[in-house]
């Protein structure tokens, strides 16, 4: 499927500006609205440079934290894809689709691809996390490590929570606002810029997963962030339509919001952590039946367009 046209700007300095922007408005940007959101929930300024970053000790932080945490993506994700695509580009939110909605049979599928692409994608958390650096690198280890223990504390922190309503927040921040956005910028924007540049969907479809990976800054987790890019690329190439990668993303993200609040007040015993330990069984038939559904997904949609 083709999805660019003759009147878009050329790739690759697309691809630079297309992060160049995201770069401004969510680390500088959000840095500044996540103190402006501290400060209206009660903390001082005076707190604040205590703090030394550390938010987690002041007044409402939690509620602070993720408010900063959902107006920074708005401003980082949404509000790049606004400013490249209506006022650089000059296009409308309708020239991201090639196609038509498809039907809801195409959403069962996708959700039905994720469930069954957990045990795998659970096998390659396990790799990623056991990666040890050869001597000459152990200095880069523990860096990578460090940013590794306190995005595991932010996030736990994020999701430490037993309420509905700070369940109702999270799962519009984490999975809604995140699934869009990063959508919005990494399959409707890079992905086709890079398709545009090269003409080969795989290359678009790999590359920009791996820079949705990479640029959450977490490398001991990169390898299935990156898988879970590749499958939101495919399904957006097959169906031509940015909604089918926005509901993966939503519900992939919703589920691990559900999963653990679910286990936070006691319904589930089963926590994301445990996830991780996939017996051999569960990750070859995983793997197989993820690629036998996208077979299935990849017919169906060809077939539905002819």
């Amino acid at each position: 499927m083709k999805l660019f046209d003759s009147r878009e700007n050329p790739a690759l300095s697309s691809v630079l500006i297309i992060i160049g922007l995201f770069l401004i408005n969510f680390l500088f940007l959000g840095s500044i609205i996540q103190l402006i959101a501290m400060v209206s929930v009660g903390a001082s300024l005076e707190n604040i440079m205590e703090s030394g970053g550390n938010f987690n000790k002041l007044p409402n932080a939690w509620l602070g934290m993720i408010l900063g945490q959902g107006f920074g993506s708005l401003v980082g994700f949404i509000g790049t894809a606004w400013l490249y695509w209506r006022i650089i580009e000059k296009k409308s939110w309708e020239a991201f689709n090639f196609s038509k909605l498809p039907h809801i049979q195409v959403f069962g599928m996708v959700i039905l691809i994720e469930i069954t692409f957990m045990g795998f994608n659970g096998f390659l958390q396990e790799i990623n996390q056991g990666i040890v650096f050869p001597e000459v690198l152990k200095g880069l280890e523990e860096v990578l490590k460090g940013m590794e223990d306190k995005l595991a504390e932010t996030t736990k922190f994020f999701t430490d929570f037993t309420s509905f309503w700070q369940f109702l927040v999270a799962f519009i921040v984490i999975a809604v606002i995140a699934g869009i956005g990063e959508e919005l910028v990494f399959r409707g924007l890079i992905m086709r810029k890079i398709l545009l540049g090269t003409n080969n969907p795989h290359i678009a479809i790999w590359v920009s997963a791996l820079i949705f990976a990479a640029i959450h800054f977490q490398f001991y987790g990169i390898l299935p962030r990156m898988m879970l890019g590749v499958l939101f690329g495919y399904f957006y190439f097959w169906t031509g339509n940015i909604w089918v990668p926005i509901f993966a993303h939503i519900f992939n993200n919703g589920l691990a919001v559900t999963i653990m609040y679910l286990h936070n007040i006691g319904i589930v015993k089963t926590d994301l952590e445990s996830m991780d330990n996939v017996p051999l069984t569960i990750i070859g038939f995983s793997l197989l039946a993820t690629i036998g559904l996208l077979f299935l997904l990849r017919n169906y949609t060809l077939q539905n367009k002819q």
